[in-house]
């Protein structure tokens, strides 16, 4: 493998700030590199300066020639060009090299192979012709279908305006985009945003078989496990880098922490050891040279920090005022959508105390529709929802993170929970990470981040027992997220969520539901079952596929079988006719020989009664001839009539 580009001592900073100094890191081509690092830390910075959209200091260097690619999280592709034309640009030399090969293919048809230019005229198109091959140009079309049914696009957008489309919708052909470009170096953050689970699915295969090196910034760790071949955690302005995969990286990093914990502990209690001793020592004259050698051992030590392992993490639990009963909600032949715009038919399900069901299922289909029925946000369409004894309803969206507040923090959830003294409303805003000078912050200012730890921090406070959540995750950063999950492993309620990361789903969910046009997959267990059951159930589906196909494929050629049959028989049955018509000739033309034969005139004449005899004789055999045709041909019906 080489390497495809290098950073060497890379340090930037804003209005006299440090965001990342001395980072020192190298990319190989072939391999896939996570960047990670709580929101803040420099991230998105590392990736703008890698692909040469921003200042630095230090050095960023790439062989000759290497090309990069880049998709930021706001990119978006604005263009008045068709889905079609905009793709295939992507693949301009090639097309440059087909126009040559054109060119010379018209050169070659109006030339005779006598011309003296015509032996380098086939030399050079066979050289095009080897370059248009390895570069794919013989199945550009294919490639530009592939990558955009896989990002979820149906084939009719191939002629459709960009401009059309909606800004998720630009983003994702943006990524399809960049990806036919085939970039040696492929930079990506948070390519996940505006995906659904099959979408991510298809991406995860896509870049697994790509062949370039891909750094990739993602909050998804689900799919970081899948596809990354290295961690570069991003951290107090510095850059460490872990092997493996998300969680290899978590493990290593954990395993790192108790290691310099021990390490530190130990210094601490020899240094305890040490003052203990000089401060007993130093006064008498026996011992004070020992202690005056030890003082001057413990004023060159070089003192370890304590390990500082997310020191800045939340820390919250939700509680429950009362309990429910163990029945929490029926859904029977449910009809969810809005606007009189039906989405979902028929749903049927129930939900037990303490269950975790996570709800799944392609955009659109209605699955943020059906929880806020659920919630009674919205109506029933029709069809019922009954709820159990003591059923309180928490929800939450991700749309809450995107509320607007001229408050100031403090003021934002003291607001709704006036009967709380301040320093309890200090206290919730502490677990949630806001200090004290942090609680006087304008919500407007805030990230998405901040804004989603304040409704959070809200919804914990309301302790319903039943907690319905859609997109949870978004907005968070990796360790809050990691609290979040905690929060709810330790919820003694009922949780409904609706989460495209899967990575959080794997560590809550009991329960999985996928809903697929009126249709409701259900299985008791935890998401890897899930996976395991889904994989049984396509295997099936595709059996009775296949059966059906061949039951079909059996009408068919039962179908073509008779369709030849009755083709076969008409065929016979015109020769059989034919034959008919032709006996009916010979034997008239026959008859009239032998009348003629009689005449006396005739009769005395031998030559004419030669001629007539040789004539009759021939219409004889041909007649014999006729019969046996016909006769073929009536038992050939008979034969195929019985069948």
């Amino acid at each position: 493998m080489m390497i495809v580009m290098q950073l060497q001592n890379v340090s930037k900073h804003f209005s006299g700030t440090d965001i990342i100094h001395g980072i020192n890191l190298e990319i190989k081509s072939g391999t896939t590199t996570g960047i990670v690092g709580k929101n803040g830390a420099g991230k998105t910075t590392l990736m703008r300066m890698m692909a040469g959209d921003l200042s630095y200091e230090g050095i960023i260097s790439t062989p000759r020639g290497m090309t990069v690619g880049y998709l930021s999280q706001q990119m978006t592709l604005d263009s008045d060009a068709t889905v079609r034309s905009e793709m295939e640009s992507a693949f301009s030399d090639v097309l440059k090299v087909k126009e040559k090969m054109d060119a010379v293919t018209e050169w070659l048809a109006e030339h005779e192979y006598t011309d003296p230019d015509y032996d380098n005229k086939i030399k050079e198109f066979e050289s095009l012709q080897s370059y248009f091959e390895t570069h794919h140009g013989y199945i550009i079309d294919v490639e530009i279908k592939t990558v955009l049914t896989g990002l979820n696009f149906e084939l009719s957008d191939l002629d459709r305006n960009i401009n059309e489309f909606s800004g998720g919708q630009k983003t994702r052909l943006a990524l399809g985009k960049l990806l036919l470009e085939r970039p040696d170096v492929l930079l990506l953050d948070e390519p996940t945003n505006h995906l659904d689970l099959e979408t991510v699915e298809w991406l995860e295969a896509y870049l697994r078989r790509y062949t370039g090196a891909i750094v990739i910034i993602s909050h998804d760790r689900y799919f970081l496990d899948q596809i990354v071949d290295s961690i570069y955690e991003i951290e107090y302005g510095k850059g460490t880098v872990y092997h493996g995969n998300y969680s290899n990286y978590m493990k290593a990093k954990d395993e790192i922490y108790k290691k310099q914990m021990k390490l530190y502990e130990a210094q601490q209690k020899e240094i305890k050891r040490l003052e203990t001793f000089v401060e007993k020592n130093i006064a008498r004259a026996s011992t004070s040279g020992m202690a005056k050698s030890r003082r001057k051992m413990l004023e060159h030590m070089h003192v370890m920090d304590r390990p500082d392992y997310d020191y800045r993490k939340a820390s919250f639990h939700f509680d429950i005022e009362r309990e429910s009963g163990n029945d929490v909600l029926r859904v029977n032949d449910l009809t969810i959508g809005y606007n009189n715009l039906i989405l979902t038919e028929h749903l049927n399900f129930h939900v037990e105390k303490n269950d975790r069901l996570a709800i799944l299922g392609p955009n659109g289909i209605g699955k943020s529709t059906l929880i806020k029925t659920i919630a009674k946000l919205i109506p029933v369409i029709s069809g019922d929802i009954l709820y159990g004894t003591n059923v309180s309803i928490g929800y939450y969206d991700q749309k809450q993170a995107e509320f607007s507040s001229n408050n100031t923090v403090l003021e934002e959830l003291w607001e709704e929970y006036p009967h709380m003294s301040e320093k309890d409303v200090r206290s919730v805003l502490g677990q949630f990470l806001f200090s004290q000078d942090d609680a006087m912050k304008r919500v407007n200012n805030l990230s998405g981040g901040e804004k989603a730890r304040i409704q959070i921090s809200k919804l914990m406070l309301e302790k319903n027992n039943l907690l319905i959540l859609d997109e949870p995750t978004n907005h968070l950063d990796i360790s809050s997220k990691e609290v979040l999950e905690q929060a709810l492993l330790d919820y003694p309620g009922t949780l409904i969520v609706v989460s495209h990361d899967r990575y959080f789903i794997s560590k809550i969910a009991n329960r999985v539901m996928e809903i697929d046009q009126d249709k409701v997959f259900l299985v008791n267990g935890d998401y890897d079952y899930y996976l395991h059951k889904k994989e049984e159930r396509i295997a099936e589906e595709n059996a009775e596929m296949i059966v059906e196909v061949e039951e079909k494929n059996k009408v068919n050629i039962d179908y073509e079988e008779q369709k030849r049959r009755r083709s076969e028989i008409q065929k016979i049955q015109r020769e059989r006719d034919a034959e008919e018509n032709k006996i009916h000739d010979l034997e008239a033309e026959i008859e009239k020989i032998e009348i003629k034969m009689t005449d006396p005139e005739v009769f005395n004449d031998y030559e004419k009664l030669d001629s007539l005899n040789e004539h009759l004789t021939t219409l004889t055999d041909n007649l014999e001839y006729a019969m046996h045709a016909w006769e073929s041909a009536v038992e050939r019906l008979a034969e195929l009539e019985l069948d």
